[in-house]
């Protein structure tokens, strides 16, 4: 099973707070085929995670990398954090096939090899379904769950056609500017407003992706399964966090999601939030991400 990279925040022995030691560039490659640069290899294999450490495992949104939790990070000093680059972002290499699953495998064997025996998940967008298949495939490695700006039903046959669509056309044109109109949708009007220069960095990591990983995000997208029921059969503790102004998962689908939960799940939702709370309001988001880690630790 290929390792994923990944990187320490925190309290966590061995890392590294953000904005501190050397400038890291997250978009070098070595080559086409592995994307994990010599550096960020070693770093990798050093991380190390203290037995007695229960870890907050983030996964990231499409088509961005774990540089997005930086800024909410920044507000955990206290909690143990590993961030995870998904198959064919940050420094990750492809891996197949191009599912779900075998994202959520992957992140699972990356944190065995880690030493993790128990953590707490938490996923937005993209990185919630990767979460979700990781509740349903090794709920003992889990505490609990913090699942922010996702949902759990497949796909319909227009929007899996609409993701395949996609993933051809950047494969084709060998560019993810198709992508570009994404970073306005994915934050709102009141977080454009309070922070004019986001749209300009999401913009800016969008272009950075590489056709390749967009094109294996999409088919793993399209081809996933309805999650729901994983929801109702964990029984693990769940948050579940939904942007008012988020049209690509909308509150609805968070309220569904609580409700297949049960007594176990709690929902909060963001006003002025669209699809990106750790980057819209990262002190709000950090503030519950952290009440929902105490609950579950």
């Amino acid at each position: 099973m290929t390792k994923l990279a990944v990187r320490g925040f925190g309290t966590l022995a061995g890392a590294q707070a953000p904005g501190r030691g050397s400038p890291r560039d997250p978009w070098r490659q070595d080559d086409e085929t592995s994307r994990l640069s010599a550096a960020e290899r070693g770093r990798a294999e050093a991380l190390s995670v203290p037995a007695d450490a229960v870890p907050l495992v983030l996964l990231h949104a499409f088509p961005l990398s774990s540089l997005m939790w930086e800024p909410m990070a920044a507000e955990l000093p206290e909690l143990a954090i590993l961030t995870v680059d998904l198959p064919g972002a940050g420094f990750s290499p492809l891996i197949e096939p191009a599912t779900i699953q075998a994202a959520g495998r992957a992140v699972i064997a990356s944190l065995r090899a880690l030493g993790v025996t128990r953590a707490v998940v938490g996923g937005i967008s993209m990185g919630g379904y990767v979460a979700m298949s990781i509740m349903r495939d090794a709920p003992e490695l889990l505490a609990g769950a913090i699942l922010m700006h996702t949902k759990a039903r497949a796909d319909d046959p227009a929007a899996r056609a609409a993701r395949l669509a996609t993933a051809r056309q950047a494969l084709a044109a060998d560019s993810t500017e198709a992508l570009a109109p994404m970073a306005a949708k994915m934050v709102s009007a009141a977080s454009r407003a309070s922070s004019p220069g986001l749209v300009e960095t999401i913009e800016r990591w969008i272009a950075a992706a590489t056709p390749a990983g967009v094109a294996w995000a999409e088919e793993a997208m399209a081809g996933r399964e309805d999650l729901l029921a994983v929801l109702t059969a964990s029984g693990l503790p769940t948050t579940l966090l939904a942007g008012v102004e988020d049209p690509f998962t909308p509150v609805a689908a968070a309220e569904e999601m609580a409700e297949a939960i049960g007594p176990g799940g709690n929902l909060a939702v963001l006003a002025d939030v669209a699809h990106l709370g750790p980057l819209e309001a990262p002190n709000m988001t950090a503030r519950l991400v952290r009440e929902a880690y105490r609950r579950m630790v």
